[in-house]
């Protein structure tokens, strides 16, 4: 049986943030998102832009608006749950084509029918300055405001029906690390690594991967973020593997160290301490728990073990419909955790010859994590 956001769900969502609109005095909301970060337009219709760049038009009151690129009506019009779909030249792709003839509405158009004068932009931090300028000017005296703690506010804490899709795709990439073990052999390169976890995740009936996963070994290894290579394996060396399924949009990881062969003292050492400290960090994460006490007890445990110079972030952060989403659990976080917020516990550390993650997608409870992910979180040596 297919897990999916049922169409009451995306309709209550928008209600939600009208709700949250109208405390703010705000006429519209655009939800802004591209083909790399599509968490806000995925959220509110379903829908993920394939080159152009896409936004929901949410207004105070009434039906929202799905904003797309010019190429794009086909392809939306099958995906989104948003009936009313409005083409802008704006959100074309990159490469700039004009589409002489053709007639598409504009920013004026826009405003014509959804009348404003105080509009809030989520994804601001992303909005490109071309198409600010053009709305700034559609709009005249009217007055643009960053929403996206107000849109957060929604989107925080998950539905019943969320949490099943991170759990089908926990699953699925667990499947996709287990082939891993299977079939990593020394001489194999990253790529090939990658592809045995592509392979096995979209057979498992995952939709797509959840972000450009990775395999990092050797001196690549502390890459906290990387891309694979055509490096081949080698023997008694860290091989970082990053792993995450999409299922419905939501997308989560799993990310383990292992060794081939050999393996000496100080990695394991090293290795054993990162595992520890990730099954810390799921012991705390509760209900009712400041998020800067989570980060400080865990970085004082690592600090003790004498590994505090390894350390460059987290010791978790938020996913959902992405991977890695708002908000990072930091030593000066001031939010408290909540029941049913959702995070990946994400222990990455690296010194400057080798590095490694731990890590597992949690749902936050009043007693005790929900843990979605476990498979082989130990040290492993094959």
């Amino acid at each position: 049986m297919r897990i999916e956001i049922p169409a009451d769900e995306f309709k209550e969502r928008i209600k939600k943030v009208q709700k949250l609109m109208g405390e703010a005095n705000l006429d519209t909301v655009l939800a802004f998102s591209t083909e790399c970060e599509p968490a806000y337009v995925r959220y509110f219709a379903d829908y993920w832009p394939s080159f152009e760049t896409t936004a929901v038009l949410i207004p105070a009151s009434g039906e929202p608006a799905l904003l797309i690129g010019p190429e794009s009506l086909t392809y939306a019009s099958s995906h989104s749950r948003i009936p009313h779909i409005i083409r802008l030249t704006d959100f074309r792709e990159s490469s700039q084509p004009d589409y002489p003839g053709a007639k598409i509405p504009t920013w004026h158009d826009v405003f014509s029918e959804f009348p404003t004068k105080r509009l809030g932009i989520a994804g601001f931090h992303m909005f490109p300055q071309a198409i600010y300028a053009n709305l700034k000017a559609a709009l005249g005296d009217g007055e643009i405001l960053e929403a996206d703690d107000l849109v957060r506010k929604v989107t925080l804490i998950k539905s019943p029906a969320e949490i099943q899709c991170l759990k089908e795709s926990a699953r699925i990439s667990e499947l996709g690390f287990k082939a891993v073990l299977d079939k990593i052999r020394p001489g194999m390169t990253e790529v090939q690594v990658v592809a045995i976890a592509t392979a096995a995740m979209l057979d498992a009936g995952a939709e797509a991967i959840g972000y450009p996963i990775w395999c990092c070994s050797g001196p690549n290894s502390i890459q906290a973020i990387s891309r694979p290579t055509h490096r081949k394996i080698q023997k008694g060396e860290i091989v970082h593997v990053q792993i995450g399924a999409k299922v419905e949009g939501y997308s989560t990881s799993v990310a383990r160290p292992v060794v081939l062969g050999e393996c000496a003292d100080e990695i394991r050492q090293f290795m054993q301490m990162g595992c520890d400290a990730e099954n810390l960090t799921i012991e705390l994460m509760r209900s009712g728990v400041r998020a800067s006490d989570v980060a400080k007890q865990v970085h004082g445990f690592i600090t003790e073990r004498g590994y505090g110079d390894t350390i460059l972030y987290g010791p978790a952060h938020g996913c959902g419909q992405m991977e890695c989403e708002y908000p990072f659990v930091e030593t000066n976080s001031k939010f408290v955790l909540e029941e049913n917020m959702t995070f990946h516990a994400d222990m990455f550390l690296a010194s400057k010859k080798m590095g490694f993650r731990f890590e597992d997608c949690i749902v936050v409870g009043k007693e005790a994590a929900e843990e979605l992910s476990s498979f082989r979180r130990e040290v492993i040596i094959l």
